[in-house]
Parts: C-alpha cells; sequence; structure tokens
C-alpha cells in the first residue's frame, strides 16, 4: 500500500513540473509587473526558427536591452508576437541592424498596446521582408519610437495586411528605406492612422520602384502623417492601388514626392484621395512627370485642402487614361506651383 501511495505521489509531483514548464516554450521572456535589464541579445546573428507565441511578452514592467541581433536578424518563426507590450515598456539598442531578413508567419511582429518601445535602427543595413504578418508594428494607444528602418535597402514581398498599424497612439521613426524601397507585396495597407500620428525622415528617397497590390500605401484617418521626402530620387509606380494616398479628416505633410522623376504606369483609382482633411506636399515629380497611368483621379479633394509646390514643372508627358487630373468638389481648397510649366503635352483634366 505504502507502494501506491508513492507511486501516486511521484506521478502527481512529475504532472506538476510539467504544468510549470509549458509556459516557457509559448514565451522567451516573459515580463509580468517586473523588469529585465540585459547587455545584447543575439549580437553577432540571430537565428530565429522557432514557434513561439511571444518571443518577448511584458505587461506592466519594463525590459531594457543593448542590440537584438545586430550582426543579421534571420527571422523564420512561426510566432504570434515577437514583441508584445501591454502597458509597460521596451528600450532597446539596434534590432537587425546589419541585416533583417524576415521570413516569419508572424501575427504581428511588435503588439504595443498602451506602453511604449523604444529601439535604435531597424534592419538599418538591409530589409528584406518576405513574411506573411497581418501586422509588423501594430500601435494601439501607446508609442514606438525607433530610428532608421531599412535604411539601405527595404525589399517588401511581403503578404501583410498591415505594416504599421497605428490606433490612436504614435510612430517616430528616422528614414525609412532611404536607399532604395522595392515594394511587391500585397498589402492592404502599409501605414495605416486612425487618430494617432506618424512621423518619420524620408521615405525611400533614393529610388522607389512600387509593383505592390495594394489597397492604400497610407490611410490616414483623423490622425497625422509627417515625413520628409518621398522616393525623391525617382518614383516608378507600377501598382495596382486603390489609392496611394487615402485622408479623411486627417492631414499629411511630406517634402518632396518623386522629385526626381515620377513615372507612373500604375492602375490606380486614385493617387491622392482628400476628404474633409489637408495634404501639404513639396514638388511632385519636379524633375519629369510621365504619366501613363489608367487612372481615375490622380487627386481627388472633397472639401478638404491640398497645397504642393511645383508638379512635372521640367517636363508633364501625359499619356493617362485618367477621367480627372484633379478632382473638386464642394468647398475645396487646391494651390499649386507650377504644372508640366517647361512642357507643352500638357493633357491634364483641372
Amino acid at each position: 500500500m505504502k507502494v501506491l501511495y508513492v507511486a501516486a505521489f511521484l506521478i502527481g509531483l512529475l504532472s506538476l513540473e510539467s504544468t510549470r514548464a509549458a509556459p516557457l516554450k509559448k514565451q522567451l521572456w516573459s515580463v509580468g509587473s517586473g523588469s529585465v535589464d540585459t547587455g545584447n541579445v543575439g549580437d553577432g546573428s540571430f537565428d530565429d526558427n522557432s514557434q513561439n507565441n511571444q518571443f518577448w511578452s511584458v505587461g506592466s514592467g519594463s525590459v531594457d536591452t543593448g542590440n537584438v541581433g545586430d550582426g543579421s536578424f534571420d527571422d523564420n518563426s512561426q510566432n504570434n508576437q515577437f514583441w508584445s507590450v501591454g502597458s509597460g515598456s521596451v528600450d532597446t539598442g539596434n534590432v537587425g541592424d546589419g541585416s533583417f531578413d524576415d521570413n516569419s508567419q508572424n501575427n504581428q511582429f511588435w503588439s504595443v498596446g498602451s506602453g511604449s518601445v523604444d529601439t535604435g535602427n531597424v534592419g538599418d543595413g538591409s530589409f528584406d521582408d518576405n513574411s506573411q504578418n497581418n501586422q509588423f508594428w501594430s500601435v494601439g494607444s501607446g508609442s514606438v519610437d525607433t530610428g532608421n528602418v531599412g535604411d539601405g535597402s527595404f525589399d517588401d514581398n511581403s503578404q501583410n495586411n498591415q505594416f504599421w498599424s497605428v490606433g490612436s497612439g504614435s510612430v517616430k521613426t528616422g528614414n525609412v528605406a532611404d536607399g532604395s524601397f522595392d515594394d511587391n507585396s500585397q498589402n492592404n495597407q502599409f501605414w495605416s492612422v486612425g487618430s494617432g500620428s506618424v512621423d518619420t525622415g524620408n521615405v525611400e528617397d533614393g529610388s522607389f520602384d512600387d509593383n505592390s497590390q495594394n489597397d492604400q500605401f497610407w490611410s490616414v484617418g483623423s490622425g497625422s502623417v509627417k515625413t520628409g521626402n518621398v522616393a525623391d530620387g525617382s518614383f516608378d509606380d507600377n501598382s495596382q492601388n486603390n489609392q496611394f494616398w487615402s485622408v479623411g479628416s486627417g492631414s499629411v505633410d511630406t517634402g518632396n514626392v518623386g522629385d526626381g522623376s515620377f513615372d507612373d504606369n500604375s492602375q490606380n483609382n486614385q493617387f491622392w484621395s482628400v476628404g474633409s482633411g489637408s495634404v501639404d506636399t513639396g514638388n511632385v515629380g519636379d524633375g519629369s512627370f510621365d504619366d501613363n497611368s489608367k487612372n481615375n483621379q490622380f487627386w481627388s479633394v472633397d472639401s478638404g485642402i491640398l497645397k504642393t509646390s511645383e508638379v512635372g514643372d521640367s517636363s508633364f508627358d501625359d499619356n493617362s487614361k485618367n477621367n480627372q487630373f484633379f478632382w473638386l468638389h464642394g468647398n475645396s481648397n487646391v494651390a499649386n506651383g507650377n504644372i508640366g510649366n517647361n512642357n507643352g503635352n500638357n493633357n491634364y483634366n483641372g
């Protein structure tokens, strides 16, 4: 009889230890209200082939680390979330700064509720995104503050619903794919901004090759987007986007857009769609503007405001099958500089 009692006790003990160990496989770091302070994490190279629910899980606590996968970061994981931050905070150095190869099937890389994430550069040398992520950054009412994102080159072949999803929170970054941005994604939205704000440096300033099948590149509700130059060197738009910029009652403030050259071969319904909000840009296709698009409207302005500098000022070749170049409705307000000032081949519709 004693033997049976001992056996039952041992079986019960093993079962208890098994249930205690299980969560460790679901999360590498699990931080409730406590804190984690480390040095570099996978600084030379970080190869993640895990099937984790979360790599970092932070409730109301804090994580403070050095660089994360700073030499190279190869993410082949099937994680629900790499970083999950509730009301807590994450402060890191560079993340995948040499190269970031993302082949993951993650629901979210960064998930930020009301907390905050503060990082250095993210995939600054090169960022190759082949992921099938629902969202790379998901920000509720919290904040994300990073350095450069894919500043050397950004190759986006992902099937993401949204790269940046910002609710009422804020995202502040340095340059985004400043060297080159090759977008072959099938994203619903690259930037989705509700009532929050996005403040970035240059976006694809060297060259922007857009072959995507995106519903919207920028989607702005009542929030705000402020950027530096957008594809200032060259902008080749071969996309099948419904809208490149969609602005409801919010605001978009950018520098130059495709200032060196703008080649528009897209099949977009609208390049800019502005409801009651406002768009303020620098030059648009100032060096040359070649419009071979099959767009319904290039600019669609309802009751909002559109203000630009020069548009295709050096040369404007319009071979498009557009219904309207500018579509103005109600009490809309459009102010711009020269449009195709030095070239007579202007067939745009006002």
